[in-house]
């Protein structure tokens, strides 16, 4: 049976991904861009051409075509990836490595050349980060840098998933994960009245859950 504990810890991210969903850019001020909770399938590559998607607001995505201004293409169920001329991924052995939580992603990683693909680190059925480093103009020439995150889950058969993916819109260095902080704080509070709710609940009389 399901424990109280194990219900909550559920409700309580994708609490998360709601609130890191809302976040917006507060004018004149640099701020961690997040998409939110997309959990976008991975189709394999007898399907179609895989998701399209940028990295900037409001977005852009699209499932076997290529959106203007898209940035990144992962495809054949997650395994593989193509970049467009303005973005370039983290390495590790040739491949776009799988990042752990929290590595930083800066001018000092190792990036592949602009327009890369290749395969994808990340184990099928496991869930990894990837690094980016791209650019605002698609064709590469911008000439402000910004770091990235992408968040996939890739899959030996079936569907893999893009879940998320974030950048820092200042240009400054980012590590694998981060979502706005204000959403995070928010979520404590909104997760603990949850919990106090639930409780009072469970303690009043004729409670059977």
């Amino acid at each position: 049976m399901t424990t109280l504990s194990t219900r909550l810890d559920a409700h309580f991210r994708l609490a998360a991904a709601a609130a890191a969903a809302a976040a917006t850019t507060t004018a004149g001020e640099a701020a961690i861009i997040y998409s939110g909770l997309r959990n976008a399938p991975l189709f394999p590559i007898s399907v179609n051409g895989g998701f399209y998607f940028d990295f900037e607001w409001p977005f852009a995505s699209a499932q076997g075509s290529r959106p203007d201004g898209w940035d990144v293409n992962p495809y054949a169920q997650g395994s593989r990836i193509y970049l467009n001329a303005n973005t370039a991924v983290v390495l590790a052995g040739g491949s776009a490595a799988d990042l752990a939580f929290g590595t930083p992603i800066s001018a000092a990683s190792l990036f592949s050349p602009n327009g890369f693909f290749g395969e994808v680190a990340i184990p099928a059925g496991s869930t990894g980060f990837l690094g980016f480093r791209f650019t605002e103009n698609s064709s590469g020439n911008s000439s402000q840098t910004y770091y990235a995150w992408a968040r996939l889950q890739p899959a030996l058969s079936g569907n893999g998933q893009l879940l998320d993916w974030a950048y820092d819109d200042s240009g400054a260095p980012l590590a694998a994960g981060t979502i706005p902080e204000p959403d995070a704080l928010g979520l404590l509070a909104l997760g603990a009245a949850g919990l106090g709710i639930r409780r009072r609940r469970l303690r009043s009389p004729g409670s059977t859950r």
